[in-house]
């Protein structure tokens, strides 16, 4: 099992596959391997951190791993304070640009180009990012001053080190503090990485990425049925099932893209920074008031906001913020809600309305995430909390709904 160290002695975070979910990243175990502490799978007993509701399960003998752990080099600096990451990145933007391939996708969600302007998209790019990198650090007082900042971090090169930037490239899409401090980014990636998704009794990887094959992506992977293990290529949404000799169903294996959004961080690079510790926030006003948004003042001094909604995402908060004229705070994921706690508490929120993914009522990871964010805030404020709904046929995200002309129907749950 591969180990990442992190800032409670004594836990890691699983980078290979958790023993309770098979999933990588979040989960983590402790130094014995005998207690998980797993994002997905729920149990009797949890708790709640700053990256989500974590379920602690005990592993028995069978399930506790023989081989020992291999862990990785932790070279993380402490990430720095939200006044000195505004202070960078607002000279990152100064020195970078927004792609016409991302501008153009941009646009495609109906985005408007003054929209897209004011809000500050930038692309991450494939090539020359060392030149981006150099022009900023240029403009600081030390190269230095990028330590501590997620998304940079120094790599070795033929010449010696040199500061560069990490993560795959796509889109980024600012996350600002209700104080107009851009404390991080999410990447829309262009291209989100392969994985397989199982049913049944059946377990697999992904080995590596091919050539396309009329037009989609294929992979070989491994998989393992009844301990037999089979190696293959797979075409993406393309379903391959196995069924027993009475024609029942046993098990069946999907190419898909994962995960489309990534933090930009440089976790465990050399210099590098994660972006926890805490994980920011997105608080997204209409974007013609962002202008008259001055640094280190809140918000409510814009717009009302005893009435706050909060979604996934940073881009689908934007979106939506501008098509219902309404504030907005946008988290990494549903699982994340305790990070929205102390801004919704200043800015005076007395209604929060929930605005999750239409597939709630379908998809039992999504509904439990939902009970818990409901649970959570009822116990821990007196504001009343809705919840926004709309017929999945119509969207999945409240940004396509929204974009489509149709506003949701607000139900309340507390209050």
């Amino acid at each position: 099992m591969k180990l990442r160290r992190t800032r409670d002695t004594g836990w890691y975070e699983i980078a290979s596959t958790c023993p309770i979910c098979g999933h990588k990243g979040w989960c983590r175990i402790n130094k014995a391997q005998t207690v998980v502490h797993c994002m997905r799978v729920q149990s009797e007993h949890y708790f709640d951190s700053q990256i989500g509701r974590q379920y602690i399960h005990q592993l028995n003998e069978q399930e506790s791993p023989i081989t020992p752990p291999e862990i990785e080099d932790n070279h993380n600096v402490e990430k720095k304070p939200n006044d000195y990451l505004d202070g960078v990145y607002q000279t990152f933007l100064e020195e970078s640009i927004l792609s016409d391939f991302h501008l153009s996708a941009l646009l495609k969600r109906k985005m408007t180009k003054k929209q897209i302007q004011i809000r500050e998209y930038r692309t991450l790019p494939s090539q020359d990012r060392h030149k981006i990198t150099k022009r900023v650090s240029d403009r600081l007082s030390s190269p230095d001053d990028l330590s501590g900042v997620p998304g940079f971090y120094v790599k070795e090169g033929k010449y010696g080190p040199y500061w560069t930037m990490a993560g795959p490239s796509g889109t980024l899409i600012p996350f600002r503090s209700i104080y107009n401090e851009i404390t991080g980014f999410q990447t829309r990636v262009d291209q989100p990485p392969l994985e397989l998704r199982l049913k049944g009794s059946i377990k697999g990887r992904v080995l590596r990425e091919v050539e396309k094959e009329n037009g989609l992506r294929r992979a070989i992977c491994e998989l393992i049925i009844a301990g037999r293990r089979l190696e293959g290529g797979l075409i993406e949404k393309d379903v391959r099932s196995t069924k027993d000799a009475m024609g029942e169903f046993l098990c069946s294996a999907e190419l898909v893209q994962g995960q489309k959004y990534y933090w930009w961080s440089s976790s465990n690079k050399l210099n590098g920074s994660s972006i926890g510790a805490p994980i920011p926030y997105h608080f997204a006003l209409p974007s013609e008031l962002m202008e008259n948004w001055n640094y280190h003042n809140t918000p409510d001094k814009l717009l009302d906001c005893s009435e706050i909604w909060l979604t996934e995402g940073g881009l689908k908060a934007d979106i939506a913020s501008d098509a219902l004229y309404k504030p907005f705070i946008g988290i990494p994921g549903l699982n994340s809600f305790s990070i929205a706690l102390e801004p919704l508490k200043a800015m005076g929120c007395k209604h929060l309305v929930i605005a999750a993914d239409a597939d709630v009522t379908i998809t039992p990871a999504v509904e439990l995430a939902l009970g818990n964010c409901v649970e959570f805030f009822a116990n821990h404020t007196d504001m009343k909390i809705s919840l926004a709904m709309w017929d999945i046929s119509l969207a999945k995200g409240i940004d396509d709904l929204v974009s489509r002309l149709y506003v949701p129907q607000v139900t309340t749950l507390v209050g």
